[in-house]
């Protein structure tokens, strides 16, 4: 049906162009914000359950106690300084 402003040669010309009403122009936008905000909880549940999380924080702790022992030997209180064994020869009028 042509419209009181649209003259007959406009839809001659454009015949693949349909009019919707707002209210299906409205649920059609409403769908698409479900669907989003739909798709952003399932990421946001997605990245909460990876392990990428867990393991950059514990290879960030293992970093940190690296540049601790690198720092000097009794800077890093947290760790007890491993000291050496005694070497074992076996011809015993050595020692």
């Amino acid at each position: 049906m042509v419209g009181k402003n649209m003259s007959k040669s406009f839809t001659l010309k454009n015949p693949g162009r349909v009019a919707y009403d707002s209210g299906g122009i409205k649920m059609f936008w409403e769908k698409k914000i479900e669907h989003h905000a739909r798709h952003l909880q399932n990421e946001d549940m997605r990245v909460r359950r990876s392990a990428l999380n867990k393991l950059r924080m514990g290879w960030a702790e293992q970093l940190e106690v690296r540049n601790k022992m690198l720092q000097g030997p009794g800077r890093c209180p947290d760790r007890v300084p491993e000291v050496a064994e005694p070497l074992h020869t076996k011809d015993k009028m050595v020692a």
